[in-house]
């Protein structure tokens, strides 16, 4: 009998959800595309449906799994977009969706801030310090382990899609004090950008995803 999934998410492309999604699209893997309003999400956890209170969650079957990481391995290994023979590989995959992990809560507060002023002297401050920083490291990552445009080994995986999709998050405007032009100086990692988003199956998903 076919397992079937059924993954959830808000309805926008963060790396989050977007690297489950775009493995599990990538790999012909069909699969429910849940997007819940705010409203329904709060229901959910009220209701207990997800683990640790948070999405995106994963239901296989009647199983659920939980945290961004975990569920894009999974999908990964469905799609065949993560190292299943290379303990090394799967590490240094492993390591780059922690960095975008890393990144995310260093971007959190800011979110979370409800005042203006407030929110914009956080990310500004985010911007002169922490995330130069991090996105140099990505650079330096990709001089080490990109040669072939990809940020693990000469082929498309997970790593490639949340790396991706992180920085076109925090390129794409959404955050307020945050420039659209961050990370343009870092040549290694906007060749990344173009070339993940090159890719015609990715680009024909967000396209009638997301009209981008």
């Amino acid at each position: 009998m076919k397992t079937t999934l059924r993954l959830v998410y808000w309805d926008f492309p963060f790396w989050r959800a977007e690297v489950c999604r775009l493995a599990l699209h990538l790999g012909g893997i069909e699969f429910e595309d849940v997007r819940p309003n705010r409203q329904q999400s709060q229901q959910m956890k009220r209701d207990h449906e997800l683990p640790f209170g948070q999405l995106p969650v994963l239901y296989v079957g009647d199983e659920v799994i939980a945290q961004t990481g975990a569920i894009a391995r999974y999908c990964g290994r469905l799609a065949g977009l993560y190292p299943h023979d290379d303990p090394l590989k799967a590490a240094r995959v492993d390591a780059v969706i922690d960095a975008a992990t890393d990144i995310t809560w260093l971007i959190r507060p800011s979110i979370r801030e409800p005042d203006p002023a407030k929110k914009l002297a956080m990310r500004a401050q985010i911007v002169e310090t922490s995330l130069p920083t991090w996105l140099g490291h990505l650079q330096r990552w990709l001089e080490c382990h990109g040669d072939q445009g990809f940020v693990v080994g000469e082929s498309l995986t997970i790593g490639d899609l949340a790396l991706w999709r992180l920085v076109g998050w925090l390129r794409s405007g959404v955050l307020d004090g945050i420039p659209e032009n961050i990370g343009e100086h870092l040549p290694l990692l906007m060749a990344h950008q173009h070339k993940i988003g090159s890719i015609e199956p990715i680009a024909a998903w967000m396209h009638e995803h997301y009209g981008a």
